[in-house]
């Protein structure tokens, strides 16, 4: 816990280089630093994704960081990587199975590495098959269509 107690002071000192970035980390709860939270947020206009943002939500294991957070996207969203159903996420830091975690990494190379992955999805692996077509075949005006519409369910 300590180290995760070092990390949320960081962050803190951090915030306002993470926020110009497009990305906010937070805890969940006041004094609880078993789940965070972090907020994605894009400003590219060459993006799908421009203007948005997205909540992820990091549940902390004790053992942590030998063991990666389990996150996955609160918010909806369509996307190659991301199953619009439950959120989960496919990206090779945060999935067990690939164990490509290693005890360095951070909270904050987590929040870079979804905001990357949504501005560069993976499409040699897709996990939302249908979006993983879409952006192959580079339809962006279906894409754009989806992804608003799965972003305007965020909003109600």
């Amino acid at each position: 816990m300590n180290r995760l107690q070092n990390e949320a002071r960081k962050l803190m000192k951090e915030k306002a280089q993470h926020e110009k970035e497009g990305i906010v980390i937070q805890p969940t709860r006041p004094n609880d630093l078993s789940q965070w939270e972090i907020i994605i947020s894009f400003s590219d206009v060459n993006s799908l994704y421009c203007n948005q943002k997205y909540r992820i939500i990091a549940d902390i294991p004790a053992t942590y960081p030998h063991q990666c957070p389990k996150c996955k996207f609160d918010s909806h969203i369509f996307h190659p990587n991301i199953n619009a159903d439950n959120g989960k996420i496919c990206l090779n830091i945060i999935n067990e199975e690939n164990n490509e975690w290693t005890a360095v990494m951070s909270l904050s190379q987590i929040a870079y590495g979804l905001q990357s992955l949504v501005y560069g999805p993976n499409l040699d692996s897709p996990l939302n098959l249908d979006a993983g077509s879409i952006f192959r075949n580079q339809d962006l005006r279906a894409a754009k269509s989806l992804i608003n519409y799965f972003y305007a369910l965020n909003q109600k």
